[in-house]
């Protein structure tokens, strides 16, 4: 098999000190995944027939399935089949797979003895897993590989893991041996492709973490890609031929968002009408959002606007008192972090010029809000939570649902 240098420094470390954990960090497609599921696969194949369990975690089983499998099969010329206990047999073996996204995920591993564990992703599993991973492999010549992108620095995985590489056992094993991974190091990525990933990377954490493989804390402006010469235009008449859709973020005390967005045909979206309002009633709203649904076609008649769809926040009795005025609305996916890094993206100027979403000058309070969105600060340099500061981030939040619903699902469906 063909493999880079960094690659091949690792395997030949490998065969020669045998550590218990080796741990392969650092930016995208940069070959950790390769050289764990070799090592992993040389591994089973050591213990031929000998009945034993071995372990693979990951996020979930489907990133499992897409980001192992693929590759070991192609790699090694096998086929992978799941029972229905997310197990398969292979040189005489059991591999066991988890999905390790939720507290209670460990739940599920209880009770066998590992004779290896091959955790991808590491940085995304739950620790009760984690913890509960290294208690099942207690088998005789037990070998521990991981492989992660970076997260925040105080994360525990580079604390009490990476940060220990080459501390040894009292049988003087190399416990803990971590290899840092630049995108560079994988040769067999052409110039091409490193330019674009680069290119179309956001900037800031997303930016150091993928490409340059750092541990960097999310931190000051959330949109460092924000720039309102580029993304804030004038006004135009958009095309009766484009799509239509709506956000909302409930508030009372807090304001009432509602952002209108345009779709061309490309799929870049324009942000071409707000609506910020705060201490009134549903219904108020309502009235004016069906204010603003009304146009007057070429006979100067009034027509109402359709949109393909209206996305809003979980309140159900909000939802509820908006659609008994005659408003249909779509549950938000919140997942906040995906859904910034999904906003990032779309900021980013592509090869025809133009960012993939653009706001009308005519939206102050977004453009004022997007540009002032900021990380929450950590206290104390102690780790927290990484997530956007609560303060001007009732559009920000409005504008997540609605990339998010664009990026995550095919629109269908006409609302009023």
């Amino acid at each position: 098999m063909d493999y880079t240098a960094k690659q091949l420094e690792i395997i030949r470390y490998e065969n020669r000190e045998r550590p218990l954990i080796t741990i392969c960090e650092g930016a995208v497609r940069s070959g950790k995944t390769v050289v764990d599921i070799d090592l992993f696969n040389i591994l089973i194949a050591e213990q031929r027939n000998l009945r034993h369990d071995f372990i693979i975690s990951g996020h979930t089983i489907g990133s499992i399935e897409r980001n192992v499998f693929t590759e070991w099969e192609k790699r090694w010329g096998i086929r992978i089949k799941l029972d229905q206990h997310n197990r398969f047999d292979l040189y005489g073996n059991k591999v066991n797979c988890f999905g390790a996204d939720k507290s209670d995920s460990y739940q599920h591993m209880t009770g066998m003895t590992g004779y290896g564990w091959y955790a991808n992703e590491v940085t995304l599993q739950h620790r009760n897993t984690i913890i509960e991973a290294f208690n099942r492999c207690s088998g005789e010549g037990t070998r521990i590989l991981w492989d992660t992108n970076p997260d925040y620095p105080e994360h525990f995985v580079k604390t009490d893991y990476i940060a220990k590489s080459g501390e040894r056992l009292s049988s003087n094993r190399i416990r803990i041996k971590s290899w840092h991974f630049q995108l560079e190091d994988n040769t067999f990525l052409g110039p091409e492709y490193i330019e674009n990933i680069k290119a179309t990377t956001p900037l800031g954490m997303w930016y150091n973490r993928r490409i340059k493989g750092e541990w960097v804390a999310a931190e000051g402006i959330v949109y460092e890609g924000w720039d309102p010469d580029v993304h804030v235009i004038d006004p135009f008449e958009i095309p009766a031929s484009w799509s239509r859709v709506r956000g909302i973020d409930w508030g009372f005390v807090n304001p009432f968002v509602c952002l209108w967005g345009a779709l061309d045909p490309d799929g870049r979206l324009y942000i071409y009408d707000e609506y910020y309002q705060t201490n009134t009633l549903i219904r108020d709203h309502a009235k004016e959002l069906y204010k603003r649904a009304n146009y007057k076609d070429k006979q100067d008649r009034i027509q109402k606007r359709k949109y393909l769809w209206t996305i809003a926040d979980h309140d159900a009795q909000d939802n509820a008192e908006l659609r008994a005025f005659g408003i249909q609305t779509k549950p938000a996916q919140k997942d906040v972090l995906t859904g910034i890094q999904k906003v990032a993206e779309r900021l980013i100027v592509r090869l025809d010029g133009k960012p993939r979403i653009m706001i009308f000058r005519t939206c102050p309070n977004l453009r004022r809000e997007t540009g002032n969105y900021r990380w929450l600060e950590q206290k104390d340099g102690k780790p927290m939570k990484e997530e956007p500061l609560k303060v001007d981030d009732h559009g920000p939040d409005t504008l997540r649902y609605m990339i998010m619903q664009l990026d995550h699902e095919k629109p269908h469906g006409i609302h009023v």
